[in-house]
């Protein structure tokens, strides 16, 4: 029998992911400005927006396809999760903790059995974890385990029944916040769920597609108006201010990216390709960029004897900063993206 062909990559949404992980790399780069606080109004969002536009209901919908569908999220996300923390671990305690290197991310300041512990817990939210930013890839396994066994359960009822679970389910996710955190990010994953489903009626009805020049001028007052009267927005940390700023202002800021995405994939050239590329290699980019940002900061802080209090607010450190961890990274997952570790990570 012959090999089913996998599915054609879309192009612009490979755009969109690479835009997306670069605004990823500048807010870690930077410390919390006007800037920063626009990105994080969409940016993670965007992420859980596009895991439910990429997601085969149709494949992995029925209640038997659950176990084959949550291999391959424990393979495609778990597994770098733990391959990454645990093999950072040991270079962290001897070069950082140890030895005071790499420090700006206050890498010296934590301690060692709690960041240990931590890395299981899998949570970021100022429990020690290292690679601090690898909070997003459980959450994103809980997420899409949630939504799916949600859609086998409840949408043979109908749509409305389904969507009424989700708006429940996200409810849940944020009101638990107020009282504690559960591992592995599963109460963002409950926040996450309408964004989800956001994801799969977004690509149902073509709707990037249907949006036009009203439409995105309208989009843009609502991210305005997200990004100006609700507070600075962190899934990380369990902070979405008004919820209904928050799920506007997220989705607002992923409709307006996936359409300029598709506008400028249309046209083409090589930094459009250099972006897709971004897209493609967003999982290397996620993991390595603090590695990467940190030695170029430690670098310039040592031999350039730059002041480290200006790090994350000079903008040609903070520029560099940013090129370095995306392209560093990209660069190793193009070379050696198929050696037996690096191949976790490299699309």
């Amino acid at each position: 029998m012959q090999k089913a062909s996998p599915a054609p990559r879309i192009e612009w949404a490979d755009f969109a992911k690479g835009v997306a992980i670069i605004l990823v790399v500048l807010g870690h780069a930077t410390e919390p400005c006007i800037l920063k606080k626009l990105i994080f109004v969409f940016h993670m969002p965007f992420f859980f927006v596009t895991a439910g536009f990429l997601l085969n209901l149709n494949k992995w919908g029925g209640a038997q396809n659950f176990k084959p569908f949550a291999a391959k999220l424990f393979w495609r996300l778990l597994v770098p999760y733990y391959l990454a923390e645990i093999l950072w671990y040991p270079i962290w305690f001897v070069v950082c903790h140890g030895a005071g290197y790499l420090s700006y991310w206050n890498w010296c300041n934590e301690d060692p059995l709690r960041s240990l512990c931590a890395i299981f817990v899998g949570n970021g939210n100022g429990v020690g974890l290292i690679l601090l930013q690898l909070w997003f890839l459980p959450s994103l396994l809980c997420a899409e385990i949630i939504f799916v066994k949600l859609f086998a359960r409840l949408n043979k009822f109908g749509a409305k029944v389904f969507a009424s679970g989700i708006v429940l389910a996200a409810l849940i996710g944020l009101s638990v916040k107020n009282f504690f955190v559960l591992p592995m990010g599963c109460d963002v994953a409950l926040v996450a769920q309408i964004f989800l489903l956001a994801g799969v009626m977004i690509r149902k009805y073509n709707v990037v597609d249907r949006i036009g020049l009203k439409i995105c001028a309208g989009l843009t007052l609502i991210l305005i108006a997200a990004f100006i009267f609700n507070e600075h927005v962190d899934m990380n940390n369990r902070i979405y201010g008004n919820a209904l700023m928050f799920y506007a202002g997220g989705l607002s800021g992923t409709l307006l990216l996936m359409k300029l995405s598709v506008l400028v994939t249309k046209v083409g050239g090589q930094i459009c390709a250099l972006i897709k590329d971004c897209g493609r290699q967003s999982m290397m980019i996620l993991v390595m960029h603090p590695i990467i940002a940190n030695i170029f900061y430690e670098v310039i802080v040592r031999a350039a004897d730059f002041p480290p209090e200006k790090l994350f607010a000079d903008p040609t450190a903070i520029f560099f900063a940013t090129c370095f961890g995306t392209l560093i990274p990209l660069f190793v997952a193009k070379k050696f993206g198929t050696l037996p570790v690096l191949k976790h990570f490299a699309a």
